[in-house]
């Protein structure tokens, strides 16, 4: 069974007939064409400045808690203490086994969040270690050098942080930039419709393939997004909706099952929930699809002249109103 995609899936809602003589077209470079590639640029643009956003927060908190533990390791060179060694001592091995409880609780759960667990662990492990080091350094004697040395590079350690900050700051200032500029709506951005870079999502259930314009993470759902060019119509389009439809029954069976999925008119978007009965709607397209592929009988399905005025295949179509 051959896979249909889900602009095939647009087309053949908007006109059975305009779909069927499509099958065929060279596609030409137009206005919309364009603008999708400016878009995707624009988004593809947006994606890397988030990402480097991320990765400059991590480095900022890494020093600036760097610089906190150096500072404070540093302090302990000036003082000796035997209470305050045995206190670390014991706060060191209740954190060290914190972490091995999460650690034995990642590996004998499933439904747990790895990555969330394995990151407090993480940070449980170093508070013990540095818990550890103080253990130690206060039961040395002073040693005002060593002190003064390590105070020293904690303000240096305090200057890369800062340095970070204002980096990932000046990103986010840039995507927010960009994002203003598209007008796209909020969310991390994790697929852009890039032939040669993004995957083709597939249906292996349904035989069904197509590449959102976007793919948004809000929150721990995966929401499509189809951006139309042109004027923005009072509601949202049957046909666009059949294509919408069809991008969230692929990111169902890619990621998990969205809410809903977005149609970008210019500056307005709608909302269109992904709901069982509007899934089922779409199938039986496909379904009438193959049937026609099949028996190669296709026929216009509407009595009206607009659409036929502003279909592109009008001048070849038998069954024109106009």
């Amino acid at each position: 069974m051959d896979y249909i995609s889900a602009g095939d899936i647009e087309k053949y809602s908007y006109c059975p007939l305009s779909w069927w003589l499509s099958r065929n077209e060279k596609h030409a470079e137009n206005e919309g064409v364009k603008k999708h590639r400016e878009i995707s640029k624009g988004a593809a643009d947006m994606k890397k400045k988030y990402s480097q956003m991320k990765e400059f927060e991590s480095m900022a908190i890494y020093f600036s808690v760097g610089a906190t533990i150096i500072a404070l390791v540093g302090i302990s060179f000036f003082y000796t203490s035997l209470i305050l060694s045995r206190t670390f001592i014991i706060f060191s091995i209740l954190w060290l086994g914190f972490s091995v409880y999460l650690l034995w609780k990642s590996e004998k759960s499933v439904s747990v969040d790895r990555k969330r667990t394995e990151r407090i662990m993480v940070s449980t492990s170093a508070a013990a270690t540095t818990l550890s080091i103080f253990s130690v350094t206060f039961l040395l004697p002073p040693n005002y050098t060593l002190g003064y040395v390590l105070e020293v590079l904690s303000l240096l350690w305090l200057v890369f942080a800062t340095y970070f900050l204002y980096m990932a700051m000046k990103k986010d200032i840039q995507y927010n930039e960009i994002k203003r500029k598209l007008q796209l709506p909020d969310g991390e951005i994790i697929y852009i419709d890039d032939l040669q870079k993004s995957p083709i999502l597939k249906s292996e259930k349904y035989k069904i393939w197509g590449r959102p314009d976007l793919l948004i993470k809000k929150g721990e759902d995966y929401i499509p997004v189809e951006i139309k060019t042109g004027r923005v119509p009072r509601g949202p389009h049957f046909s666009h909706i059949m294509q919408l439809t069809a991008y969230m029954l692929l990111v169902e069976e890619n990621y998990k099952a969205p809410p809903y999925g977005l149609l970008k008119y210019g500056p307005v978007i709608y909302k269109i929930d992904y709901e069982e009965d509007l899934k089922n709607l779409m199938l039986q397209k496909v379904k009438e699809m193959r049937e026609a592929l099949k028996t190669g009988e296709v026929h216009r399905n509407h009595n009206k002249i607009g659409k036929c005025l502003h279909c592109s295949r009008r001048d070849i179509c038998p069954e024109r109103l106009a």
